[in-house]
C-alpha cells in the first residue's frame, strides 16, 4: 500500500472555503491521488516544505494574505511544479496575471468535477511530458559525452603506444647489437647506460600516466588526506632537490617566499605542483639562463609563480599546452626528455582544489606559470534534483495543447465562493 500511495501524484488544494476544499479533496481522492488540504497561506507553507507535491489547486484570496505570492514560492521551491488558479469572477484578471507569473492554468468558480479532472490531468500530463523531456536531454547528453570519451580514449591509447613504442624499440635495438656481439666490451657499458636512460623515460611514462587517471578518476575533488599544509615548508623541500640541478647547468636559481601561508590539500599533490613547475623551468632553460620561484599569500589565495629565461612558448602553443602528452616542437628539439603529461598533472591537482594556472609566455623570451590555489577548498554543491513525473494513472482526456589575480465530483458543480 505504501509503494501505491507513493507512485500516485500528490496534489496540495489550498483554499479558505470548507466546500470547495473539501468537494476539490474528495473528487481527486476519488480519481486516484494523494491529496492535501489548506485554508491559510501559513499551514500551505508547512506542507510544501515537509511534502513533495507534483500539483498545486491554489486560490487567490487567502486569509493570510495572496496566492499570487505563494505561486512565487512554489516555484522557487520547485521550478517544475504545477500550479492551477482558483478564483472567482471578480478576480479573472488576476488569474490571468498569475498564468503569466508561471500558473499553468486557472478555474473560474464555480466548476464542474469534470472540469476539475481536466485541467489537473492535462497538468500532470504536462508535468510528465517536461520530465520525459529532460530526460530525453539528458540521454543525449550522456550519448554525446560517451562518444567524445571513447574518441578521447582511443586517442590516448594511440597516443600512449606511440610514447611507448619509441624507448622500448630503442632499448631492443641495444639489446640486439649487443647479443649479436656487435659491440666490443669498452662499447656496452654505455650502452647498457643509455638502455637504463630509455628504460627511465618509460617508467616516468608509467608513473605520470598511473597520476594522471588517480587525479581524473577523482572528478576534480580534492584528496580525502587534505589537511592545513605549510606551504612554505613544501617549496623549500622541492627546491632543495633541484637547487644542484639547476648549479650545474649554470643557471641563477632565486627562491622568494614572501609569506608563510598555510593550504588544506594533500601534501603530494602541493610537491607535484611545484616538482614539475620547478623540473620543467630548468630543463628547457639553456645553461646560464635565470630561474625565479615565488610565493606569497593573497587573501583567500595562495599564488606561486615560476619563472624562467628558458625557450618559451608560442601564443599557438599555449592553446594547447595543458592537454595530455603535449609537447611543443621546441621542447622536442631541445634534446630533453619530457612525457607531455607534466602540466596536464599540475593542471588537474590546482583545479580539483577550485584553483587556477595560467601562463604568460612568448617563444625564445621564457615563461611565467602562476597558480592560486584556495587556502580552503570550496564544498561540493549538491547534485542538481531531477524534475519528478506524475505517475498517477490518468483519464483518458485529450493531451494538452500547449586563478590568477591581477585575475524552478461526478457531474455537481463546486461551490461558488465569496471571494
Amino acid at each position: 500500500m505504501a509503494n501505491d500511495r507513493e507512485s500516485r501524484a500528490s496534489i496540495l488544494v489550498v483554499d479558505d472555503e470548507t466546500g470547495m476544499r473539501e468537494g476539490c479533496r474528495r473528487v481527486l481522492t476519488a480519481a486516484g491521488y494523494n491529496v492535501d488540504a489548506a485554508s491559510e497561506l501559513h499551514a500551505a507553507r508547512i506542507l510544501m516544505q515537509s511534502g513533495n507535491y507534483d500539483l498545486y489547486l491554489l486560490d487567490v484570496m487567502l486569509p493570510d494574505g495572496s496566492g499570487l505570492d505563494f505561486l512565487a514560492e512554489i516555484t522557487q521551491h520547485d521550478p517544475h511544479a504545477i500550479c492551477i488558479i482558483i478564483t472567482g469572477f471578480g478576480s479573472i484578471e488576476m488569474a490571468v496575471e498569475a498564468v503569466r507569473q508561471g500558473a499553468y492554468d486557472f478555474l473560474s468558480k464555480p466548476f464542474t468535477s469534470d472540469e476539475l479532472l481536466i485541467s489537473v490531468n492535462q497538468g500532470l500530463e504536462h508535468r510528465r511530458l517536461m520530465a520525459i523531456e529532460v530526460q530525453a536531454k539528458e540521454l543525449a547528453q550522456a550519448r554525446d559525452e560517451l562518444e567524445r570519451l571513447d574518441e578521447a580514449k582511443s586517442q590516448i591509447m594511440l597516443q600512449m603506444a606511440h610514447e611507448l613504442r619509441a624507448p622500448v624499440a630503442a632499448v631492443q635495438s641495444y639489446i640486439n647489437l649487443i647479443l649479436a656481439g656487435y659491440m666490443s666490451n669498452d662499447e656496452i657499458e654505455p650502452t647498457l647506460t643509455r638502455v637504463q636512460e630509455r628504460l627511465q623515460e618509460v617508467l616516468d611514462l608509467i608513473a605520470d600516466l598511473l597520476e594522471l587517471a588517480h587525479l581524473k578518476q577523482a572528478k576534480g575533488r580534492p584528496s580525502g588526506k587534505a589537511e592545513p599544509q605549510d606551504m612554505a615548508a613544501v617549496l623549500e623541500k622541492v627546491c632543495d632537490l633541484f637547487r644542484q640541478q639547476a648549479n650545474d647547468k649554470g643557471q641563477s636559481f632565486q627562491v622568494e617566499i614572501v609569506d608563510k601561508p598555510f593550504v588544506t590539500a594533500d601534501r603530494g599533490h602541493l610537491e607535484r605542483i611545484w616538482t614539475n613547475l620547478i623540473s620543467n623551468a630548468i630543463k628547457y632553460t639553456p645553461e646560464g639562463g635565470q630561474i625565479a620561484v615565488t610565493l606569497k599569500d593573497a587573501g583567500d589565495q595562495v599564488v606561486g609563480t615560476v619563472a624562467d629565461s628558458g625557450i618559451g612558448i608560442s601564443e599557438d602553443d599555449q592553446a594547447h599546452l595543458f592537454e595530455d602528452f603535449f609537447r611543443t616542437a621546441e621542447a622536442k628539439a631541445s634534446g630533453e626528455i619530457g612525457t607531455g603529461l607534466g602540466l596536464s598533472i599540475v593542471k588537474q591537482i590546482v583545479e580539483s582544489y577550485g584553483g587556477e594556472l595560467g601562463v604568460t609566455s612568448s617563444l625564445g623570451h621564457g615563461s611565467r606559470f602562476t597558480f592560486a590555489l584556495l587556502k580552503e577548498p570550496l564544498p561540493q554543491e549538491p547534485d542538481t534534483q531531477p524534475i519528478r513525473p506524475a505517475t498517477a494513472p490518468l483519464p483518458s482526456f485529450p493531451p494538452l495543447a500547449a586563478h590568477i589575480p591581477s585575475s524552478i465530483l461526478g457531474d455537481e458543480s463546486l461551490p461558488e465562493s465569496r471571494s
